[in-house]
């Protein structure tokens, strides 16, 4: 699964609007909005409106990509990454609920 289609993106086709018009948007408006606002100034881009539940979300991603390029930097990580890879390639894997019930058999 791509992790492009996961990632939260701003559409290329959002409302653009000018700033007199951004005065109109009150908090209730605000709320009930999903779209996503460029502001703009004589057609100039000067800031992007959008929701904070997409802002967290955008953050989060770019969390996980930096986390991500954190471990891939760790010699060691990366090749802890590609082993598993590796086993799940050669299907060298079980799943965590059939790990669990071998756990309580080897305990009991």
């Amino acid at each position: 699964m791509p992790l492009v289609e996961d990632f939260p993106h701003i559409d290329p086709n959002v409302r653009h609007i000018g700033v007199s018009k951004l005065r109109g948007l009150n908090a209730d408006k605000l709320r009930e909005t999903d779209e996503t606002f460029v502001i703009q100034e004589n057609d100039q881009p000067l800031a992007v409106l959008l929701t904070y539940e997409k802002f967290l979300a955008i953050q989060e991603k770019l969390s996980s990509v930096a986390n991500m390029l954190d471990m891939l930097r760790d010699k060691g990580e990366a090749m802890s990454l590609m082993a598993g890879i590796e086993d799940l390639r050669q299907n060298r894997v079980e799943t965590l609920g059939a790990a669990d019930e071998a756990e309580k058999k080897n305990r009991g």
